[in-house]
């Protein structure tokens, strides 16, 4: 988010990244900041170390994000709304035979795509699994790559489905194939622990190295 700085951008990791992620991604920075190893000052570990630990404190903890992305939210509106400018005078509006050309995009469309996937998203962060689930299905069968993670986030856990590991990492994997880095990481967990798949290290290594290097990029 533009000139904000949340817990998961401490963390490196994206807002929808599940707890095996944020432990993983916090494990990570502890190694790379432990005084034995960091290549900087024990002043500048010690700050990013206050930082990480802040972080995964909130994180970790489901009550505590779901108010820090609350938090994200307003921010969020806060920050559209002072960008948001009438495009024609005072009182914003088209002229009339220029309003009719600004209808709603089609079911299929990217827009309607993205306002779906977060709207399916909202009902997730607020616990309401039996309504979100379709929707994540609906565009995880699309092949929308955010949806497959979130799908395999809700076989994981058993959210409004019966637990299942297999199908879990089956979503990751779709996912992770598309370049999404929280499910990369999760494919790395589950072939490093064998958990609904073939425990194989180095495809552990593998997916661990793509999804390094997809959130160094960002």
């Amino acid at each position: 988010m533009a000139n904000t700085r949340t817990h998961y951008d401490n963390l490196k990791v994206t807002k929808d990244a599940p707890a095996s992620v944020i432990r993983a991604a916090y494990k990570a920075l502890c190694q790379t900041f432990h005084p034995d190893k960091f290549q900087g000052n024990n002043e500048e570990a010690e700050r990013v170390m206050k930082l990480v630990n802040a972080s995964y404190a909130v994180l970790i903890d489901p009550a505590k994000r779901t108010a820090h992305n609350a938090w994200i939210r307003e921010q969020e509106a806060k920050i559209k709304q002072r960008n948001e400018k009438p495009p024609f005078g005072e009182t914003g509006k088209a002229p009339e035979h220029q309003q009719q050309q600004h209808t709603r995009p089609p079911p299929s469309s990217p827009d309607n795509e993205k306002d779906t996937f977060q709207h399916a998203h909202d009902l997730h962060d607020q616990g309401r699994y039996a309504e979100a689930l379709p929707l994540y299905r609906q565009l995880a069968e699309q092949g929308n790559a955010n949806a497959q993670f979130k799908l395999g986030v809700m076989y994981e856990l058993g959210q409004y489905v019966a637990q299942d590991y297999t199908q879990a990492f089956s979503w990751y994997l779709k996912a992770a194939e598309q370049g999404n880095s929280n499910a990369q990481y999760s494919c790395a967990i589950k072939y490093q622990s064998g958990q609904g798949v073939m425990q194989d290290p180095t495809k552990a290594a593998y997916w661990y190295r793509k999804a390094a290097q997809a959130h160094s990029d960002q």
